[in-house]
Order: C-alpha cells, then structure tokens, then sequence
C-alpha cells in the first residue's frame, strides 16, 4: 500500500481517473485505488493489490484506518482489473468505508483504456464504458507539480537499482580511501566536514562522483549527520528536495553503508509525497540490514497511511535515543 498527496480540485471522473498514475507514481494494474477526499479536494492516494478472485475476498487489505488517519470525509473507490474480481472489490471496499462514516462519492471500474461507473445508469455513463483520456487538465496539473507516472511498479524499483560495478568499485575505493583519511581528524573536524557536505549537495543541483559519495555515505552512518540530512528534508524546504541525490549514493552503497543511504532517499521520497518509492527505498535498506530501527519505523507509518505532515519528529533526538536503545 502507498500513499501519496497533492491538493487539486476534482472536477469529474476523467479528471480523477487520469491523475491517479501521476499521484500513484506508475499506472496500476490488478489493484483497488482508494482516493480520499476533504471538502472535494484530493487527500490522499492509496493502492492495494486486488485478490485473485471474487471469491477470495478475505485477502482484500481494509484502507478504512488510513483515509480516517487522514481525516477523509469522503473518498472514490477505483478498481483495475477484470469486471467480476474488480466489481467485488469495489463494493466491499465502499461499504467499509460508508460504515466508517467516509462516504463514496463515486465507484468506479478500470479496464483497457476504458472506464465504468458502478453508481450511474445515466446516459453520461453508458453500459459499454467510456474513453479514458490520456491527459486532462488536471493530469497536466500534477505532472507540472512534480508528479510522473512510470510505465509500472518495476520501473519505479529501477530508479534503486545498484549502479553499473565499474562505478561502484570505484566508490569501494574512495570509501577505503576516505576511512583513511578520517583517522587523521578529530571528532570536531569530521563533524564539520560531514556536516558541510550535507550543505553543499543540498544546495546544488548536481550529482557527487565517487570520493563525494563515499564521503556522504560514510557521513550517514554517524545517526546525528544522518538525523541532520533527515531535519533539512524535512523543513520542506525546496532546497530539502534532492529525492535524486540520495537515491544516487544509495545505488552506489555496498550493502554495509546501504541502509542509512537508502532509508534517507525513503524519507524524501515519504516527506515530497511519493509513497510507492519511499516503500521501494524502505525495503531496500531493510533487505541491507534488516534491523535498521529507522527503516522499519518509517514503512510502518508509510503502510500504516500516516500523512507526510506526521513526520515532524523524525531526526530529533528522541527517535536518535531510541535507536541508540536497541
């Protein structure tokens, strides 16, 4: 399950149906999109898997907690798929959701290049479905905004895939080299150093090469230099907004400095409201090092439909402590 935000006026269901790939990141297939609404604005974005078939139902993940999480007073329930599985999805979905007091406005049904209303039998919803658009306004809209959509799910997992080995041999080397280098300094002079490196890439839009990586990976690892980059992503600020430099330095990480890089890029991603590549960065730290504290914490939220705005807390000293506990 993702999540994902972005506050634009809908207007119709061509409008609604031709934005979620942006909102989700990549077009679903085989999936039930729950898109919570406040005051007919867009909420929240959230995509399940549907089940194999009508009659598995049960295996059906409830979204109900996370657009309430969200403070949603009414949603549109959306299913990609075949007309039987897809149909009975929808309606089990809509009815948690009435009873939850999150009132569908509409129920729809996706499925080669066409859509259906489940609520409407007027002539503006004919039987045989209608022409999904490629584009609209309000598509145009979030892709101006920032959001993409990849071709599916494993394009989005490419983007931390790990970079050609020439590359990351060479940052091997430069991580050696740099570990080096650290004995000569004291514990105020690296901080400074990490400190400063952290600052410099944040605020230039290009991409370290490797004796830079190695010196951002490695800074990582320190939980107060990596708390840090976490308190700069999340002042909101612009310049916070570098998704593409973590992701880069996590790609070139071997799996022992992977976690900190790859949970930082998940952060980002989670803070800029691209949830299906936050759980992608999440998962890829976990799979590094499966206790890493601070990944397992920020898929629970993400899976858990906690909103960007709940992560105020992340990279103070509380969420240091506890790490530091275990």
């Amino acid at each position: 399950m993702h999540t994902t935000q972005a506050r634009i006026s809908i207007k119709g269901p061509t409008d609604l149906l031709s934005t979620i790939p942006h909102l989700l990141g990549f077009h679903p297939e085989h999936s039930l999109v729950a898109v919570g609404l406040i005051a007919r604005k867009l909420q929240c974005t959230f995509r399940v898997d549907l089940p194999g078939s009508a009659d598995h139902l049960e295996h059906l993940v409830d979204l109900t907690a996370q657009l309430s999480r969200n403070n949603c007073d009414e949603c549109v329930v959306v299913a990609y798929g075949d007309k039987e599985v897809a149909e009975a999805s929808i309606a089990r979905a809509a009815l948690r959701f009435d009873h939850a007091g999150i009132r569908p406005l509409d129920q729809l049904r996706v499925t080669d290049g066409r859509w259906f209303s489940l609520t409407c039998d007027q002539p503006c919803c004919p039987a045989e479905g209608m022409l999904l658009p490629e584009s609209t306004p309000a598509s145009c809209e979030v892709a101006v905004a920032g959001c993409h959509a990849a071709a599916d799910r494993a394009a989005i997992a490419e983007q931390l895939a790990p970079a050609p080995p020439g590359r990351r041999a060479a940052v091997e080397r430069a991580v050696a080299k740099s570990l080096a280098a650290e004995a000569d300094l004291d514990w105020a002079g690296q901080r400074s150093a990490d400190l400063n490196a952290i600052d410099h890439w944040l605020s230039t839009s290009a991409l370290p090469g490797p004796d830079d990586i190695a010196s951002i990976g490695l800074a990582l690892g320190d939980l107060d230099i990596r708390d840090y980059a976490l308190r700069r992503i999340s002042s909101g600020r612009l310049e916070g907004n570098r998704i593409d430099l973590w992701l880069w330095v996590a790609r070139h990480m071997a799996d022992d400095l992977l976690a900190p890089a790859a949970t930082v890029a998940g952060f980002a991603a989670y803070r800029f409201g691209n949830g299906v590549l936050a759980l992608e960065a999440f998962e890829t730290a976990l799979k590094a090092s499966p206790h890493y504290r601070l990944a397992q914490m920020l898929m629970a939220a993400l899976q858990a439909g906690y909103p960007p705005s709940a992560l105020g807390s992340i990279g103070t000293g509380d969420i240091e402590a506890a790490e530091k506990e275990d």
